[in-house]
């Protein structure tokens, strides 16, 4: 089982989802959630309940995953060398772990790849499938900084880097929701009224035009949830109280060095909101900070990302996870990834440029795998890292 947005890279390890029987391809009432000061209650399913307060049905969710594609088919096309890549996704409905995860292939297809535990996973809603979605499509186009330890492509050919963790959920929010509800006026001006007031004085101050303070609000309501989402798969990796996130209970911890995994649930949620309210959207199909040397933590790709994305002010990259001017690490002692166990987890320790030393603990009955080329990975007992998928 993976957590939100694991990446696989063909490229580097021969790794595609096979053995599926049942995969899906593409080339308010009483039950509804109440947004109250900074929370929201969990949804409910059942007849009546508004598809914000459920899970998606097949149906929606393959919609959304068309739409979400749609919007960034011209990046992946004037990718270099242009012409040659295409963004696609796919769901297995037979799988219940919870994953969803993006693959890069050289002058292929950039696939989104998605099981039926995810659609599934505790609270979550169609809004949040949205949301997480724009999140993996953010690993393709969110841009600096990317994650630099040994995924990546440093001659450019996959026209493309993988962002990091941060920067999708940063452009999930900034980007690619805005694009994706711009036109659902009377959906978000729904979600607007639901907030409380606090809240919508973010959106209020944020935008100084109705429509944008509406799809804003619908876009913090839809955070809130993902927040909800993201605690409760933290707490199954690493288990401990559930503490759920809150719009106003940042996190104030500072990172050295900007980290390429995944920050905490809070910090996520602090991320997803300074989205929503930076100003500052992409435009064109230019994939911020993709310069040589490609996916690099360097000056120059961040100077050339700069323009894409809030400096400073409450829709800036909030410093529990981004640090500008990071100082690279050496890793040439650790290695960049290997396989560990200890207090009896297994999981993967990678060493990056950026953030050093972090843990990726594997889920259940997971085992850490290393295959031929060294790619370490968490996989299911029976499943052989040079043939079999993640």
């Amino acid at each position: 089982m993976k957590l939100y947005s694991v990446l696989a890279l063909p490229v580097l390890l021969p790794a595609c989802m096979g053995g599926v029987d049942d995969v899906s391809t593409h080339g308010a009432g009483d039950n509804s959630a109440a947004i109250l000061g900074g929370t929201v209650d969990a949804p409910v399913d059942g007849d009546g309940a508004p598809p914000w307060a459920r899970p998606p049905t097949r149906e929606e969710a393959e919609a959304i995953l068309d739409r979400v594609v749609a919007l960034y088919q011209d990046h992946a096309a004037a990718a270099n060398p242009a012409g040659t890549h295409k963004i696609s996704w796919r769901i297995d409905w037979d799988s219940d772990a919870v994953s969803a995860h993006v693959l890069l292939k050289r002058g292929e297809d950039w696939t989104i790849e998605v099981s039926k535990g995810w659609l599934t996973a505790s609270s979550m809603t169609t809004e949040v499938f949205a949301l997480t979605m724009c999140h993996e499509m953010g690993h393709f186009i969110g841009g600096f900084p990317f994650k630099t330890s040994g995924r990546g492509d440093s001659t450019g050919a996959l026209g493309t880097s993988v962002s990091s963790e941060g920067q999708a959920d940063y452009f999930a929010t900034k980007d690619c929701l805005p694009r994706l509800w711009a036109n659902e006026t009377e959906a978000n001006a729904a979600a607007f009224a639901e907030l409380d007031p606090s809240a919508r004085e973010r959106c209020t101050t944020a935008y100084s035009d109705l429509a944008s303070q509406q799809l804003c609000g619908r876009i913090l309501r839809a955070s809130l949830q993902t927040g909800r989402v993201y605690e409760e798969q933290e707490v199954l990796q690493a288990p401990r109280e559930l503490v759920y996130p809150r719009f106003d209970t940042p996190d104030t911890t500072e990172v050295a060095v900007t980290k390429e995994g995944h920050p905490t649930s809070q910090c996520r949620l602090d991320t997803l909101v300074a989205g929503a309210v930076c100003s500052v959207k992409a435009t064109g199909t230019e994939i911020p900070g993709f310069v040589p040397p490609y996916g690099e933590y360097s000056d120059a790709s961040e100077e050339a990302a700069r323009p894409f994305a809030c400096q400073t002010g409450p829709g800036a990259r909030p410093r529990c996870w981004f640090q500008p001017d990071t100082v690279a690490t050496d890793c040439s002692e650790l290695g960049e990834q290997a396989c560990v166990v200890e207090e009896g987890r297994t999981g993967v320790r990678y060493c990056d440029t950026t953030s050093g030393v972090t843990y990726y603990w594997c889920f259940g009955v997971e085992v850490c795998k290393t295959s031929r080329d060294g790619f370490s990975d968490c996989y299911a007992p029976d499943v052989d890292p040079d043939e079999g998928s993640f």
